[in-house]
Formats: C-alpha cells, structure tokens, sequence
C-alpha cells in the first residue's frame, strides 16, 4: 500500500474511516477535559481548547461518516471463494 493508494478517494475507506473515528475519541476527550476545567478555572486558553475540540471532534465525525458512506452498497468482506496466496 502506497500513500497515493491510501489517499485516492473509494481505496481503504475503513482503514481511513477508523483513524478518522480514533481521531474523533481523542478529540472528544481533550474538548471534555478542557470545558471541565473551564468549569473550575476559568482560564481563557481552557475555554478557547474546549471549543477548538468541539469544532475538531464534529469534523471528525464528519470526515468519519463520509468514510463510512463510501462504504456503503460495496463488498467490504474478504473473498472466501478464492484460497488465500
């Protein structure tokens, strides 16, 4: 696998839609810390964080369910039929 094989649009869809996902957790997690100690400190940095990882945990959830829909209607199983090389 490639990088231009990875990046050209309808090839590992769920590779892609899984590190998107990932990407989403770790995002939600650091708004969650961030809006929590907002709540206790209320710090500026820790009010613009919580919002900055808002905003990058919706686009990653975007990004995840665009993933997702390509995936849609295709066979994303392994072919049974034919023995493994």
């Amino acid at each position: 696998m490639t990088a231009r094989d990875l990046c050209a649009s309808g090839n590992h869809e769920l590779l892609k839609s899984s590190v998107h996902g990932t990407a989403s957790i770790v995002a939600a997690v650091m708004a969650a810390y961030n809006i929590a100690a907002w709540c206790f400190r209320r710090e500026r940095h820790l009010r613009i964080n919580g919002v900055v990882y808002t905003l990058a945990c919706a686009w990653e959830i975007k990004q995840t369910l665009h993933h997702l829909t390509a995936c849609e209607g295709r066979d994303v199983s392994p072919d049974v039929s034919k023995p493994a090389a």
